[in-house]
C-alpha cells in the first residue's frame, strides 16, 4: 500500500458514518450499569468515612509508627499528605460515578426519546472522566506505595507547574506562598532530565516516567504479576480514553454524526442504537474503573497505611478496606455469569410460570408460553442454561450442595426437617469424597 491508498481508506471509511449498531441487550446494560454503579458509590462512601478516621488518627503521635512521628524524618510530613490525597482521589471517583449513572428511562415515550440520544458531549464527558479516573488513580496508587518525598515533590510540583502558567492572579494569591514559590522556582531551574533523576537533584525524581511504566510498577509491588490480562486493559483504557480526551479525529467522527436513527423498543421504552451504544461503553469502563479501584487503588492505601499506623491503629482501617473490596469484588463477579437449572422434564411446555432464581438476587418470572430467548436475569444479565429431568426427583446431590429440582413436589432445601437436611448433606459430603478419590 502507498499513501495515496491509505488516504482513500480515509476518505471513504471516516467521512460518512455508518449506522449505528444495536448488539446487546440495552435493559440488562441498564441494570447492570445500576448495580455496579451503585456498588461502587457504597465502596467510595466507606472511604470517605475511613478518610475521615485516618485524617483524625494522624493527630495523635500514639497511632503512628517512629518513623511517622520525628519531624526530623521525611515520613513525617506524608501525616498531612496522605489524608489529603485520599480526598482528592474521592473528587476525582465521584465525578466518574456520577457520568457512569444508569440511564433514566422513567417517562420515555415516543414523543421525547429524543432524551435518551447519545452524542459527542455525551461520549465526551464520559470517557474524560474516565480518563482522569485511571490516570490519577494509578498516580496515585503509586505514591501510596512509594511513599517517597523526591517522588511526591515531582508529581506536586509538576503539576504546580502546569497550573501555574495560567492561572489567575485571585487563585495563585490563594494557592501560593511563598515557600511554595521558592520551591517552584528552584523546580524551574531543573533541566527536564535532572526533574526525573535523583541523583542529579537535591528536591524530585521519577523512577517511572510513563504512566504504563507505573503500571507495571503497581502489579509487581502489590503481586498481581498473575492478573497479566487486566494489567493490559487498564493500559488500553487509558489509550482509548486518551484519545477522546486530546479528541482525537476518530473518537469525533464517532460521536459527532447527525444523521437520523432508526428506533428500537423493548418492555420498557424505546431508544435509540446511539444509546444502547452508549451504555456498552458506559458498562465496560465502569466494570475496568471498578476492578481497578479494588485490585489496585485500595490495596495500595492500605500498604500505605500499614507502614503508618501501629498494628492495632492499622487493624481497624485494614478491616474497612477489606469490607470494601470483599463487597464490590464479589458484586463484580455475579455479572454475566451462567447458571444451570435443574428442571422437570415437561414443565416448559406446561401452562405454569416457572420462577428461575439469580444468584443475584433477582428471580425471572418466566410465563407461558416459554420463550427460550428469555432466559437470562434482566438485573445482572447471566445466562440461564436448564437441564430437563425425568419423573419428580425432587433433589440433585451436587458438589455444592442438595438442589431442588423445579417443578418437582418437594419442599425447599431450608424448609426440610432439620434431620432431613443433614442427611442431604451427608450424602452430598459423600458424592464430593468420590470426585476427591477418583
Amino acid at each position: 500500500m502507498n499513501e495515496i491508498d491509505i488516504l482513500k481508506g480515509i476518505a471513504e471509511n471516516l467521512s460518512t458514518r455508518k449506522s449505528s449498531a444495536a448488539l446487546n441487550n440495552y435493559e440488562v446494560l441498564g441494570n447492570n450499569i445500576k448495580f455496579l454503579n451503585d456498588s461502587f458509590k457504597w465502596g467510595s462512601t466507606l472511604l470517605r468515612e475511613l478518610q475521615n478516621r485516618i485524617e483524625t488518627s494522624f493527630e495523635n503521635d500514639e497511632l503512628v509508627t517512629d518513623d511517622f512521628k520525628d519531624n526530623t524524618k521525611s515520613l513525617f510530613y506524608f501525616r498531612k499528605i496522605i489524608p489529603r490525597v485520599i480526598l482528592n482521589d474521592l473528587s476525582i471517583i465521584e465525578k466518574f460515578i456520577s457520568f457512569t449513572e444508569s440511564d433514566d428511562r422513567d417517562g420515555i415515550t415516543l414523543d421525547n426519546v429524543v432524551k435518551l440520544k447519545k452524542d459527542f458531549f455525551d461520549f465526551n464527558n464520559l470517557v474524560t472522566s474516565s480518563r482522569q479516573f485511571i490516570d490519577s488513580l494509578v498516580s496515585e496508587s503509586y505514591q501510596l506505595c512509594k511513599l517517597e518525598p523526591k517522588e511526591l515533590n515531582f508529581r506536586v510540583l509538576t503539576s504546580l507547574h502546569s497550573f501555574n502558567r495560567y492561572v489567575t492572579k485571585s487563585i495563585k494569591q490563594a494557592l501560593f506562598n511563598s515557600e511554595i514559590e521558592n520551591s517552584l522556582n528552584e523546580f524551574n531551574n531543573l533541566s527536564n532530565n535532572k526533574r526525573f533523576r535523583g541523583n542529579e537533584s537535591n528536591i524530585t525524581k521519577c523512577a517511572e516516567k510513563s504512566f504504563g511504566n507505573k503500571v507495571d510498577y503497581l502489579f509487581e509491588r502489590l503481586d498481581l504479576t498473575y492478573e497479566s490480562d487486566f494489567q493490559s486493559e487498564v493500559k488500553d483504557l487509558f489509550s482509548f480514553s486518551s484519545e477522546f480526551t486530546h479528541i482525537g479525529y476518530v473518537s469525533t467522527f464517532f460521536t459527532s454524526s447527525n444523521d437520523s436513527e432508526i428506533l428500537f423498543t423493548d418492555d420498557i421504552s424505546p431508544y435509540f442504537p446511539s444509546t444502547e451504544n452508549f451504555s456498552e461503553l458506559k458498562y465496560e469502563i465502569l466494570e475496568t474503573a471498578t476492578k481497578f479501584f479494588v485490585k489496585v487503588y485500595l490495596p495500595a492505601l492500605n500498604d500505605a497505611l500499614q507502614k503508618a499506623f501501629v498494628t492495632t491503629s492499622y487493624a481497624s482501617f485494614s478491616e474497612t478496606l477489606k469490607q470494601i473490596i470483599e463487597k464490590v469484588a464479589k458484586d463484580l463477579k455475579t455479572r454475566n455469569n451462567q447458571y444451570y437449572f435443574f428442571i422437570k422434564q415437561g414443565l416448559i411446555e406446561s401452562d405454569n410460570v416457572i420462577n428461575l432464581p439469580c444468584i443475584c438476587g433477582t428471580t425471572r418470572h418466566w410465563a407461558a408460553p416459554h420463550d427460550m430467548s428469555k432466559i437470562y436475569c434482566s438485573n445482572c444479565g447471566s445466562k440461564f442454561n436448564l437441564l430437563e429431568i425425568e419423573e419428580d426427583s425432587g433433589y440433585i446431590i451436587t458438589c455444592n450442595g442438595p438442589v431442588k429440582v423445579i417443578g418437582s413436589d418437594v419442599p425447599d432445601f431450608n424448609e426440610l426437617p432439620i434431620a432431613e437436611q443433614i442427611d442431604l448433606l451427608k450424602q452430598c459430603k459423600e458424592v464430593n469424597n468420590k470426585q476427591i478419590n477418583k
